[in-house]
């Protein structure tokens, strides 16, 4: 099995920060400065597969695998409480509106108004079956995740940039980097940095930046699912780059360490309160400096997150009091 104590810190640090930077295009002053989010959406979802894998997989072969029940409790109580929190916060600014009964369950339950939830919560069932396989098992689930992938893109209006957008087309491949994740712990892989990883991340990289400058303005929209193929080897070598210990352990030693650990922790709490944060503090139409819009925007986001994980934690520990009184 993967070893436990493969370090994703600075990985989760790098998922917070380029999806926070994809939505700073109000606050800084080119707006092609915010882009990432699509990167570090998916080294999120490859974490949290690859997570999940050594959960599921990590008690041994003569432990009991835990219930489907009892995993999605710890889930839930994970990520639900941050979500009442921000979401009563939306609902407290006008940010949202209740007008009905399908109102409070589309903002309580699902799909909540933040994506990413409504997406994890709908791939933890298949995921539970899917980590546990054998690599080969996890593979062959990503290859048939092409069938739909085809099928859809084949209906999708690709003049414009659509692969990433509101819809939920986008899942199917976040689905395949969750797999991708498993399939990594399973395989047992202990992260190694070497020139071949940096060149490589390096490379993906850069096809992605090409990729990104180039398709539509060669009117090549055909070919916007490149930027999902790209988005595999960059999550898998940015495993291996900054999930080693050779990255790792001069980092460490650093006093930028504990912020990064602090903010890599703080990954859900900081995708949630974004949501409603910048997004309310652009309608202000602030007509501030650049810097000062970036005080504004990221300062009060981080004092928000510790906030909320904070009465999170709270909330978590009440409600598995209440559901097993016995064990409290």
């Amino acid at each position: 099995m993967t070893r436990r104590q493969t370090d994703t810190t600075l990985m989760l640090f790098i998922a917070t920060a380029l999806i926070t930077l994809s939505h700073l295009d109000a606050f800084v002053p080119d707006k092609r400065i915010a882009t990432g989010g699509a990167i570090g959406n998916s080294l999120f979802f490859f974490l949290s597969g690859f997570g999940l894998a050594m959960s599921l997989n990590g008690a041994g072969k003569d432990a009991s695998a835990p219930s489907l029940l009892d995993y999605l409790e710890k889930r839930v109580l994970r990520l639900y409480p941050a979500v009442l929190i921000v979401a009563c916060a939306m609902l407290a600014i006008g940010m949202i509106r209740i007008t009905g009964i399908a109102d409070l369950a589309k903002i309580f339950v699902w799909p909540t108004p933040f994506w990413f939830i409504s997406a994890v919560m709908a791939f933890y069932v298949p995921i539970f079956y899917l980590a546990r396989l054998k690599p080969a098992g996890i593979a062959t689930a990503m290859a048939l995740l092409l069938i739909p992938y085809a099928f859809f893109y084949s209906q999708l209006d690709l003049s414009t940039f659509v692969v990433e957008g509101d819809d939920y087309f986008k899942w199917i491949n976040y689905f395949g980097i969750t797999l991708l994740g498993c399939l990594v712990a399973r395989l047992q892989m202990t992260p190694r940095a070497s020139l071949f990883t940096i060149a490589s991340l390096l490379i993906s990289l850069l096809l992605f930046l090409v990729t990104k400058l180039t398709v539509f303005r060669y009117d090549l929209g055909h070919l916007q699912f490149v930027f999902h193929v790209l988005l595999y080897p960059i999550v898998y070598f940015s495993f291996h780059l900054f999930a080693s210990e050779s990255v790792l352990r001069p980092l460490r030693a650093t006093p930028l360490f504990p912020a990064i650990a602090l903010l890599g922790g703080l990954t859900l709490e900081i995708y949630l309160t974004q949501t409603a944060w910048i997004h309310w503090l652009e309608a202000q139409n602030y007509d501030f400096g650049y810097a000062v819009l970036l005080f504004l925007a990221l300062v009060p986001l981080v004092i928000f997150s510790v906030v909320t994980r904070w009465l999170s934690t709270r909330m978590t520990a009440g409600a598995s009091r209440l559901l097993h009184p016995a064990t409290a």
